[in-house]
């Protein structure tokens, strides 16, 4: 997966880049091509140029969750729709955020607390309330019902960090059921109400 290259790394070329992993493809050494944190306007003309060798942009990993919705408001989710690239959604729990791993009166250490402050988390309770109201209703556990609500958007593909074969089991619990679209929305109107999270700033590659 080709991640984008911060601005200071000026002898980064693109093409060579992307002609590097074509020539991949065509040996025979990878099966797709995919990348990470790419802007709408990187992501078209990486999709333009191997599209002139037959070969389909599989993938964009970017930050996405129902709390940090980004890749909506830069134009790289409605590209990837277009284009037909799957959106590949990392920190899809937003670490934990909206599965109450913090509360107000338990948030992050470290740097997380930054993110996480106990305003934050105050404010995230309705919506961590009706998540659980959800899970109940389908036997599903908070993790299961946020990762759901991200795969019943056509063309994303929520990408949770599983540490061990537990936790590969509990994001397994996703799959095999659906949120109907209603549920879905409420879900996304709810997080709409709470000032966003930070996160990796693809709208500035």
């Amino acid at each position: 997966m080709a991640h984008a290259i911060p601005a200071v790394h000026i002898s980064w070329n693109l093409k060579r880049y992307l002609d590097g992993l074509g020539d991949a493809i065509e040996l025979g050494l990878v099966k797709a091509v995919g990348v990470s944190n790419y802007s709408e306007k990187r992501l078209r003309e990486a999709h333009t140029k191997l599209q002139k060798r037959g070969i389909p942009l599989a993938s964009n990993q970017v930050n996405y969750s129902l709390i940090y919705r980004a890749p909506e408001e830069n134009g790289v989710k409605s590209t990837c729709d277009e284009l037909g690239i799957t959106l590949i959604a990392y920190s899809p729990i937003a670490q934990g955020a909206l599965t109450r791993k913090y509360t107000p009166e338990n948030p992050p250490t470290g740097p997380r607390r930054q993110i996480y402050t106990p305003e934050f988390l105050s404010k995230l309770q309705s919506l961590l309330n009706r998540i659980k109201e959800l899970g109940e209703k389908y036997s599903k556990t908070n993790t299961h019902v946020v990762l759901n609500c991200l795969i019943a958007q056509d063309n994303v593909l929520p990408s949770p960090g599983a540490k061990n074969a537990e936790q590969a089991a509990e994001f397994a619990g996703a799959l095999r059921w659906r949120l109907n679209s209603e549920e879905v929305a409420e879900l996304r109107n709810l997080a709409t109400e709470i000032k966003p999270v930070t996160g990796f700033p693809v709208e500035k590659l």
